[in-house]
């Protein structure tokens, strides 16, 4: 008997069977780690965190630009299964996806799945749409960062706005990305996350690999130096001035007669009419006699109304000062309630804070106006 199989058989089962090959290149395994990092940074201090995380916040935003941007450049030079063109965008393979999911025969793809696919780009587009957003606020509302000598605050707080309507949509594209990526392991046995680690999957020896070819090395070379021109571009329009805001040098007689008696407030606080008015009836400042000799009191008039809220385009300028009436304290306004509700009473009892409207006692930089988020420091326990 003739115990030899036929030779196509042989050769059939040589091209199917199963062997481990690279798909995922040395430099995208280290973006997607990179950006898991990064992402999880930037949603830890943008949603849990206090406001004076924003430098930390703000660095995880400029890391997951560059990430960005290096993802883009190897969507193009990368290897075969990190090109952007070998993604299946289909929309009859996206559907056929979906049915053999249902029906639990699930087809095995090399690089991604078609669902995976698009799902990476929505990703992609998200992140990209916080960053764009986060740059624009940034400047806008802090005068801080590349973009501050060009963003106006209107158009900031409208950035704000849509910066945090896209956080949600990325804590939700994450949610379907982890649920995907769950499925494919524990339902259908795909080892997805230990394939991302490693780079390697088990594929039939005729599915072709994406072989080094010094994609590595190549990788590593793209990502610095796409670092390095967008840390020097965004260093060039950072060093312009912010617009919106400008210097103020206090003279001498505001600072010792009004800061006498509480923080010598910066003029943007209030309007040219509303310092006005304050100015005019000294004798009866929130219920007592602030009264200055009319030379000492034209002098500091002047000041104020020179360099009053209506002259700055900061977000303190519009959310406080243009909204505040005479007789109206900033501890009323809607904006300043909502920024403060989450410090307690006892904190703004201890002796070294004293009162709500000693803004100077956290915020280092309440003299320049700025009123920046990450220079907020707030005293623990009474100072002696």
């Amino acid at each position: 008997m003739d115990t030899k199989a036929p030779q196509s058989s042989i050769h059939q089962k040589a091209r199917s069977s199963p062997q481990s090959a690279m798909v995922w290149d040395l430099p995208l395994r280290l973006f997607h780690w990179s950006l898991v990092v990064v992402v999880s940074v930037a949603g830890i201090t943008g949603f849990l965190s206090p406001e004076w995380w924003l430098d930390v916040h703000v660095i995880a935003g400029y890391a997951l630009g560059i990430l960005l941007a290096f993802r883009v450049v190897w969507g193009v030079l990368g290897s075969h299964y990190s090109k952007f063109g070998s993604f299946p965008f289909s929309i009859g393979k996206v559907f056929h996806h979906f049915d053999t999911l249902i029906s639990r025969t699930p087809h095995k793809h090399i690089g991604h799945n078609p669902v995976g696919a698009w799902m990476i780009v929505i990703l992609l587009l998200n992140l990209a749409v916080l960053v764009v957003t986060g740059i624009i606020s940034l400047g806008g509302q802090e005068n801080f960062g590349p973009l501050a000598s060009s963003i106006s605050s209107k158009i900031g707080a409208v950035a704000t706005n849509l910066h945090e309507i896209a956080s949600w949509g990325l804590l939700a594209a994450v949610a379907i990305h982890l649920s995907g990526v769950f499925v494919e392991t524990f339902v259908f046995r795909q080892p997805l996350v230990l394939a991302m680690i490693t780079g390697t999957k088990t594929m039939l020896k005729q599915t072709p690999a994406a072989t080094d070819n010094g994609h590595g090395k190549r990788g590593i070379a793209v990502f610095l130096t796409t670092a390095f021109l967008i840390l020097v571009g965004g260093l060039i329009f950072s060093s312009f001035p912010p617009s919106g805001w400008k210097e103020v040098r206090f003279p001498t007689n505001y600072a010792s007669e009004c800061g006498d008696c509480h923080d010598a407030y910066h003029p943007s606080l209030r309007t040219r009419e509303t310092w006005q008015s304050i100015m005019s009836g000294l004798s009866d400042h929130y219920g007592e006699d602030a009264s200055l000799d009319s030379e000492t009191e034209k002098e500091i008039t002047a000041f104020l109304t020179e360099n009053s809220a209506d002259l700055f385009d900061t977000e303190v300028a519009h959310r406080v000062g243009k909204v505040l009436t005479p007789s109206f304290r900033m501890t009323g306004v809607q904006y300043w309630k909502e920024r403060h509700k989450d410090i307690s009473k006892p904190t703004f009892q201890q002796k070294n804070i004293g009162s709500k409207v000693n803004c100077s006692a956290c915020h280092s930089d309440a003299v320049s106006g700025r009123f920046d988020d990450y220079k907020i420091h707030i005293p623990n326990g009474d100072k002696k």
